[in-house]
């Protein structure tokens, strides 16, 4: 678990990395934050729209990497890690942690296929990221 504040050119430089090692990133809406879910969806789908065409798939979740609701469910979007999506994901915020409700969705995860190697947690302000990735993305 990873405390760091990545922001600036720190951030667009480690979202262009997780680019090359990445073919998947997701991130979530909490539906107990939501007052009406209806227009907060409607909100998401105008963030998104540039990227409408790289999803793969919108799931209701109870849990995900970082994070375990009790009774309470989120949406969580899954999209192809691609050219437009990394432009996307730098243009839309300039922090690890920037990615909070209200301005924009939630906890930025990143994969190669089914493996998990970067996680955020942005209201808790924390990631868990696979160890070797880490030390590369260090060494570069």
């Amino acid at each position: 678990m990873i405390r760091e504040k990545v922001e600036g050119k720190r951030y667009q430089h480690l979202i262009e990395f997780l680019a090359t090692r990445c073919n998947r990133f997701a991130f979530v809406e909490n539906r107990q934050l939501m007052d009406d879910e209806k227009l907060r969806l409607a909100f998401v789908d105008e963030i998104m729209a540039e990227i409408k065409d790289q999803i793969i798939d919108r799931k209701i979740q109870r849990q995900w990497e970082t994070t375990i609701l009790g009774e309470s469910t989120a949406f969580v979007f899954y999209f192809h890690l691609n050219n437009v999506t990394t432009q996307f994901l730098k243009e839309r915020s300039n922090s690890l942690f920037g990615w909070i409700t209200p301005k924009l969705p939630e906890d930025l995860m990143f994969y190669q296929d089914d493996q998990c190697l970067l996680a955020a947690c942005s209201h808790e302000g924390f990631f868990i990221v696979d160890e070797n990735l880490w030390n590369s993305f260090n060494d570069a």
